[in-house]
């Protein structure tokens, strides 16, 4: 969320209309981001954004955990924070937790769900700890799942 705000204190996003997020983290918006905070629209449960986003609160790495489903009449590109952390060891063995999960039962049920969801044919995923180029396909793998990148990473 700081990212929202400049080095500099002024807003990074000057036509900023909106922030959706989980409604267990808007306590956030504080000091720095206090500007923004009138901007802040709540997610407690799946809502559509827009004709072609959704937010899905996946609570478990904070209480507002939240992850965006981008659609297109091809696909699905899902959007993600902290769900998973270390790419070499989660998909592999998805139930392993991180410490800073704040409820790890609730992280591992929701990484469990959208592993799940992304094994679908036309889901893709996009987001943090991912290698670069960061988009990659899930599969079905032993007990865990593959990672599978449509382009090489970039090393």
């Amino acid at each position: 969320m700081s990212g929202l705000i400049a080095p500099d204190g002024s807003e990074a996003f000057t036509e900023l209309e909106r922030v959706w997020i989980g409604v267990g983290d808007t306590s956030v918006f504080t000091g720095r981001l206090e500007p923004i905070r009138d901007r802040v629209v709540p997610v407690s449960e799946k809502v559509a954004i827009n004709d072609w986003i959704t937010a899905i609160p996946t609570p478990g790495h904070t209480p507002g955990h939240t992850v965006y489903d981008v659609r297109s009449g091809t696909g699905h590109l899902l959007v993600w924070g902290d769900t998973v952390h270390v790419p070499t060891l989660q998909f592999d063995q998805p139930n392993v937790s991180w410490e800073l999960d704040g409820n790890q039962s609730q992280a591992r049920a929701a990484r469990a769900a959208l592993l799940e969801q992304l094994t679908q044919p036309h889901h893709f995923v996009a987001g943090a700890h991912l290698d670069s180029p960061g988009i990659a396909r899930i599969a079905p793998s032993g007990d865990g799942y593959a990672l599978e990148y449509l382009a090489p990473p970039i090393t």
